[in-house]
């Protein structure tokens, strides 16, 4: 069994989705810590249905917030058996945490998991700025490995399938969204203002309320039982 085989067994074993992309030519999206890898291996786990169609309530917002930190947590722990499994075999490699905001006041984590999953063709950056799955939609969570370990895979980004599609902008309760489609060449700040985001979450969390939000999780249209 190669290496490539153990991995492809864990992940099909304890996730729903994963997918593998090379990132040399992606080294300007890293923070100075992570550069240096060649491949990445991207892994997600999808958040019940039954939380994400139920999360408009106070129970509900509780609910999502359980069931976000646990599959975080669970993503985390198959991150770091795939580091170890890489290492043992003489190689390097370098979990990425599921959600970890660097703390820099700029609003980002460490790695962007999304454009990950995007090159892999697992899936499309959204106009609600989240990986957006033919499967299963938006309602999965995410977590990267890095690795010098050829995993001889070619990328293949998905092409946004929103077009017209506005529910997620006209849904969210910040305004964050800018009705933008998808392009590496932008800045986030194009689509998405992430500082409208976090304040809400201030006020969410003034009200001892979850700092989660999740409605453009929920309305999307895509991975919606019905579809």
């Amino acid at each position: 069994m190669t290496l490539k085989d153990k991995i492809d067994n864990i992940c099909i074993n304890m996730t729903t989705l994963h997918g593998y992309a090379s990132i040399e030519d992606y080294q300007q999206y890293m923070i100075d810590e992570l550069k240096g890898y060649s491949h990445a291996i991207v892994v997600g786990i999808k958040i019940p249905d039954n939380i994400i169609d139920n999360l408009e309530s106070a129970q509900g917002e509780l609910d999502y917030q359980d069931s976000y930190n646990r599959i975080n947590t669970k993503l985390n722990q198959i991150t770091s058996e795939l580091e170890n499994l890489i290492k043992n075999e003489g190689y390097s490699a370098k979990s990425v945490k599921a959600s970890y905001i660097i703390p820099d006041g700029k609003l980002y984590g460490e790695l962007s998991h999304k454009m990950i999953a995007n090159l892999a063709g697992l899936g499309w950056i959204g106009k609600s700025c989240l990986l957006i799955t033919p499967e299963y939609g938006p309602r999965l969570r995410w977590a990267t490995l890095l690795t010098d370990y050829d995993l001889k895979t070619e990328n293949n980004p998905v092409k946004s399938q929103c077009n017209n599609c506005r529910l997620c902008v006209e849904k969210c309760p910040s305004q964050a969204l800018n009705d933008v489609e998808f392009r590496p060449e932008d800045s986030r700040s194009v689509r998405y203002d992430a500082y409208k985001c976090s304040e809400y979450f201030d006020k969410l969390e003034k009200m001892n309320r979850p700092r989660l939000c999740g409605l453009c999780v929920k309305v999307c249209p895509w991975g919606k039982k019905s579809n």
